[in-house]
C-alpha cells in the first residue's frame, strides 16, 4: 500500500463529523450536490472525466453563479490513462489589445477596483472546456450542456452555503441594472429553497453546444458581452474574443517527504504551494507543539506569498525562473529568518482578497483522472452581466497591479497573476491522488496545509479538509472560529495579529486513488453544500 494511505483512519464515529465515500470504479467530489448527481449520470452513461468535469461545471454556473460561470476563467490538470503523464491546462484570458497600466496611472488610479472595466478580461473559460473535450472528450459535445441548459431554464433551488453568499453580496448586485434584474429579487437575495434561474444563460448555452467555441467568442453573445462593456467605459473589441484561446503547458512539481505534487505553471501561483512545502520539509514537525506548528505554517506561508508579490506573473514577464523560486539556498536564507517566537512581518500584499471558486475532480471508470477549477474572482465577479445572455463577467484583471516596471504590471494581451489552481499527487510514479482546496488567494497555502495535515500527521483526506484553518492575510493571521483560545492566545503573544474568529477559509476536495487495493476514496469539505460520490 502506498505510504500516504498508512495512517487511513475511519472517521471518529462519537463525534459529529463527514464520512469519506469510497469506491472501485469511478469517484467525484464537487462543491454542490446538484453538480455532483449530474457529473455521476455522465459517468454513468458512458462519459469519460472530462465530459463529467465540463457538464458539472456548466450546471455550477446556475447552482452557485457567485462562484464560478462562462463569463470566468479555468485551469485543469488532466492524467489521460491515471499514470503520472499529466498535462496542465491553462483556460485563462487575457486583457483587452487595448489595456494599459500607463493610462490609467495618468488617470490617477493606483489599482485596479472590481467595478473598473479593465478589471474584465476576456473570459477563458469556454475556450478551456472547447481544448479540452476537443482533445480529450468522448460524449457528443452539445450532449454535456443538456443538463445546464434543463436547469437553466426550469431553476435549481438555492443551497445553504450559497444563500449565504447571496445575502453577503446584496449591495454588490445592486449597483449594475442588469445584475439586479437578474440576481436580486425586489432587492433582496435568493434565500434557502427559491429556485434560481437564467433565462440569458440558457440561450448562452444553447449557443455554445451548437457551436462550441465560436458560440461564445464569435457570435451573438460576443458582441452582447462586447456593448455591456463599451457601456460602462471600456475598451475591449471584439478581436480580443476571436483571439482568445486556451492551451496546454507542462507542469511543474515538487517533492514533500516522498509525495511529489504537481502543479499548473505560472501565471497560477501553483509554485507557492511548493515553496511553503519546501519551507516545510526542513523541519520536524512531529516533535512541534500545535502552536508552533500554526506559528511556522503562517511564516512560511509570508514567505512564499512574499516571493509570488515581488516576482511572479505570466512566464513571458517572471523576472525569476521556477528553478531560481525554488533554489535552495536562497530558500535556506528565508528559513534563517523565521523565529519561532516572534511573527515576522512582510510588506502588506497589495493582492486584492477574493475568497469565491469552485473545485471538482473526477476519476472515471478507465483511469482518467481531472482536477478542475473555474471561478469569477470575487463573489459574482464584477458585478456586470450581459443582459442578452446571462453572462456575468469575472474581474480576473485586479489581479493585475498599476505599479511600472512590476512583472504583474497590467499590459495588453497579457494574462494576469492568478490564485485558482488544481494540483494531483503521486507517488513512485504512479498517481495517488487529485486535489484542490478552494479559496481566492488562500489556495497555495491551502494545498500546502491540506497535504501537510495528511503526510505529517496522518489525518485523513476528509479529516484534512475538516481541520481549522487560519492564513495570514493582509497583515492579519485569519483563524476559523473552530481553534482553541489557548492556541489563539499563545498566536496573538507571539505577534501575529489574529483575526478570531474568521469567516470560514475555502472549501476543497479530494479523491485518492490505491491501484494496488482497486480502491478510490473521496472527500469533500463541510464548508460547502457539496459532497463526493462514486460508484
Amino acid at each position: 500500500m502506498k505510504e500516504i494511505f498508512n495512517n487511513f483512519k475511519s472517521r471518529d464515529l462519537s463525534t459529529i463529523g463527514k464520512s469519506h465515500v469510497i469506491s472501485s470504479e469511478a469517484m467525484l467530489a464537487c462543491s454542490h450536490p446538484i453538480a455532483a448527481s449530474v457529473g455521476i449520470n455522465i459517468l454513468k452513461n458512458g462519459g469519460n472525466a472530462v465530459d463529467a468535469a465540463i457538464a458539472m461545471n456548466a450546471v455550477l454556473c446556475v447552482a452557485e453563479p457567485h462562484m464560478t460561470g462562462v463569463g470566468g476563467d479555468c485551469f485543469a490538470m488532466l492524467s489521460v490513462d491515471g499514470s503520472t503523464e499529466i498535462k496542465a491546462l491553462n483556460g485563462s484570458g487575457k486583457s483587452s489589445q487595448n489595456a494599459s497600466a500607463e493610462s490609467l496611472r495618468n488617470q490617477g488610479f493606483s489599482v485596479i477596483t472590481p467595478d473598473m472595466p479593465d478589471a474584465i478580461t476576456i473570459p477563458g473559460a469556454v475556450a478551456g472546456w472547447s481544448l479540452l473535450h476537443k482533445e480529450h472528450g468522448y460524449m457528443p459535445w452539445n450532449e454535456i450542456f443538456s443538463p445546464a441548459i434543463e436547469y437553466a431554464k426550469s431553476g435549481i433551488h438555492i443551497h445553504e452555503r450559497v444563500a449565504s453568499d447571496w445575502y453577503k453580496n446584496i449591495k454588490k448586485l445592486s449597483q449594475d441594472p442588469d445584475t439586479s434584474d437578474l440576481f436580486l429579487k425586489n432587492g433582496n437575495e435568493f434565500k434557502v429553497t427559491d429556485k434560481f434561474r437564467n433565462l440569458g444563460l440558457l440561450e448562452t448555452f444553447k449557443s455554445i453546444a451548437d457551436e462550441g467555441f465560436d458560440g461564445f467568442y464569435n457570435g451573438w453573445v460576443a458582441k452582447d458581452i462586447h456593448e455591456k462593456l463599451l457601456s460602462i467605459g471600456g475598451r475591449h473589441t471584439l478581436n480580443d474574443f476571436i483571439n482568445a484561446k486556451a492551451e496546454w503547458v507542462k507542469p511543474i512539481s515538487g517533492n514533500y517527504r516522498n509525495i511529489t505534487i504537481h502543479e499548473c505553471p505560472p501565471n497560477g501561483q501553483g509554485i507557492v504551494a511548493i515553496i511553503i512545502l519546501s519551507i516545510l520539509e526542513r523541519f520536524n514537525l512531529s516533535t512541534m507543539s500545535k502552536v508552533d506548528y500554526m506559528h511556522l505554517f503562517s511564516e512560511a506561508v509570508k514567505i512564499g506569498y512574499f516571493l509570488r508579490d515581488e516576482y511572479l506573473s505570466e512566464p513571458d514577464y517572471n523576472q525569476l525562473s521556477i528553478e531560481a523560486f525554488l533554489n535552495p539556498k536562497i530558500l535556506d536564507n528565508y528559513v534563517s529568518m523565521i523565529d519561532m517566537k516572534k511573527a515576522k512581518e512582510y510588506s502588506i500584499s497589495d493582492f486584492p482578497d477574493h475568497p469565491d471558486t469552485i473545485y471538482l475532480t473526477v476519476r472515471d471508470k478507465n483511469g482518467m483522472t481531472i482536477s478542475f477549477i473555474n471561478s469569477l474572482f470575487d463573489a459574482f465577479g464584477s458585478g456586470i452581466t450581459a443582459p442578452k445572455s446571462g453572462v456575468l463577467l469575472h474581474c480576473r484583471g485586479r489581479g493585475f497591479n498599476l505599479i511600472d516596471g512590476h512583472p504583474n504590471e497590467l499590459k495588453s494581451n497579457k494574462r494576469p497573476l492568478h490564485t485558482i489552481i488544481p494540483a494531483m499527487i503521486s507517488q513512485n510514479n504512479k498517481l495517488v491522488g487529485s486535489f484542490g482546496v478552494m479559496g481566492g488567494q488562500y489556495q497555495a497555502a491551502g494545498h500546502a496545509y491540506v497535504l501537510s495535515q495528511m503526510i505529517d500527521f496522518g489525518l485523513s483526506p476528509q479529516d484534512a479538509l475538516n481541520y481549522p484553518r487560519l492564513f495570514p492575510n493582509n497583515g492579519n493571521l485569519d483563524c476559523e472560529s473552530a481553534f482553541d483560545k489557548e492556541i489563539i492566545d499563545e498566536l496573538n503573544a507571539r505577534g501575529h495579529k489574529v483575526n478570531y474568529p474568521s469567516p470560514l477559509i475555502g472549501g476543497g476536495q479530494i479523491i485518492l486513488i490505491d491501484d494496488d487495493q482497486e480502491i478510490l476514496i473521496g472527500a469533500s469539505d463541510w464548508r460547502k453544500d457539496g459532497l463526493a460520490i462514486g460508484y
